[in-house]
């Protein structure tokens, strides 16, 4: 009795563990918001906060995927000088190109360098393939802006020949009778041939890989539309 007596004066001493909560963080997508019901017994807000940039429904959103093209301006970022034209043709071109290359660098080391759980390394390492050829991709296109050498836009990621699988781009851009008519090639003919060659080598992103996350962390997604779709505007 005395030992029974003494472990429950033990235990009355100890204390109560604190109950799990459920909590949410929402994030905001081009449609609505992104609502995430998490245990903080299981992981803390900080972690999931991370993390959550790797989300398919958000990669996009925060540039992850791809980083922003070179004639992006936002008029009320002040990292951008004058917008203009958006063209090479405009005297802030060149500083605002090289602002969303810096962005695209950084958004690309900030990748390499996240922990991520092993159900994750798919999703980081899918992401960091697409980031970085994106990257690459705005690279050779300022390159050739600079320059007008063609030669710029037949080279070789990985094993993507551009020249080869896209010589009826390259063949237009070098006949165009202007830089705002190569400009123009090389930002949609040229741009979406390489970018649609690289991305069916690369495949889909791997959902199987992030759905076996939000299952071992016990994380619940829902996606919550603010905005009618097109077909419910009509």
């Amino acid at each position: 009795m005395r030992t029974a007596a003494a472990l429950l004066a033990v235990m009355l001493m100890l204390p109560l563990a604190a109950a799990a909560e459920t909590q949410q963080l929402v994030f905001p997508t081009l449609l609505g918001e992104y609502h995430l019901i998490f245990d903080d017994q299981r992981a803390t807000e900080s972690d999931v906060r991370a993390l959550m940039i790797l989300s398919p429904h958000l990669a996009g959103w925060n540039s992850l995927a791809v980083t922003p093209r070179l004639e992006r301006c936002v008029v009320d970022d002040p990292a951008y000088l004058k917008c203009g034209s958006r063209s090479p043709q405009s005297h802030t071109f060149l500083w605002n190109a090289r602002v969303n290359l810096e962005r695209g660098t950084a958004a690309l080391a900030h990748l390499r360098g996240l922990r991520v759980p092993p159900e994750l390394e798919p999703v980081s390492q899918w992401l960091q393939r697409s980031l970085a050829f994106s990257l690459w991709l705005e690279e050779t296109k300022l390159e050739f802006f600079r320059t007008s050498d063609v030669t710029v836009l037949r080279r070789r990621y990985e094993d993507l020949d551009a020249g080869r699988a896209c010589s009826s781009a390259v063949a237009d851009v070098a006949r165009a009778s202007s830089p705002d008519a190569q400009f123009d090639l090389v930002v949609l003919p040229w741009h979406n041939c390489v970018n649609s060659e690289f991305r069916r080598r690369l495949g889909e992103y791997p959902l199987p890989a992030w759905q076996r996350f939000l299952s071992a962390w016990k994380i619940t997604e829902r996606l919550v539309e603010s905005m009618p779709r097109e077909a419910e505007r009509r």
